[in-house]
């Protein structure tokens, strides 16, 4: 429903940026499903704070890579219907598809963080710190995978359509697969982001939580 209405309002407000349409709508997305997930506490905040954090960033860095390299060997092609910005579009479209991911890392990093402290209360910010990077490195492999393979999957019916009418095999990748592995890029960075952000941002909420007792 949000994302709906996201659309709606940018279809008719041409003028307003998809992309702070479609931040409004992050934001809305990750504070709304963390908190009806894991209930209004310290771990869902610090969840939510690094998701945000993390999916902003991953964002502005693509950003600043395309505008950097002219945006040279992205292929727009499969957007060549719509009668909107492709660029715009696209960047819109690949804010919202890592925000599962980092939504999914930063509050793995918050749960195991405060499982460890509710288990030990007395556990020292440095083995909290090893403890955290530790499950941080564990996801980060699965995730981008994740990503990876649901970014390339899509292109499968297209590759097979342009591969069965002979087209070179170079040709055919860098036609369908170049939009896909921007994505999974992104999504990678911001996986990797997620993990720091996400760790001295519950510890700073465990230490607060410590402070007032």
């Amino acid at each position: 429903m949000l994302l709906s209405y996201a659309l709606d309002v940018y279809l008719k407000n041409p003028e307003i940026s998809l992309l702070l349409i479609c931040s409004a709508a992050v934001i809305l997305f990750t504070v709304t499903s963390l908190l009806l997930v894991n209930g209004f506490n310290e771990k869902t905040y610090a969840a939510i704070i690094a998701t945000l954090a993390a999916t902003f960033l991953s964002l502005l860095i693509t950003y600043l890579v395309i505008w950097l390299t002219g945006g040279k060997g992205l292929r727009y092609e499969e957007l060549q219907f719509i009668t909107r910005p492709y660029q715009m579009v696209f960047l819109a479209g690949l804010f919202i598809g890592s925000l599962g991911a980092v939504m999914d890392v930063a509050i793995t990093m918050s749960s195991s963080l405060f499982s460890l402290y509710e288990k030990n209360n007395s556990i020292p910010v440095q083995a909290l710190k090893r403890s955290g990077m530790e499950v941080g490195k564990d996801i980060m492999g699965t995730m981008t995978n994740i990503l990876f393979f649901a970014y390339i999957s899509g292109s499968i019916p297209m590759l097979i359509l342009y591969i069965k009418n002979d087209s070179p095999l170079g040709f055919s990748l860098s036609m369908n697969l170049s939009l896909e592995l921007a994505r999974a890029l992104a999504g990678g960075i911001g996986i990797v982001i997620t993990i720091p952000i996400g760790l001295y941002t519950a510890i700073y909420f465990i230490n607060r939580k410590r402070a007032r007792k």
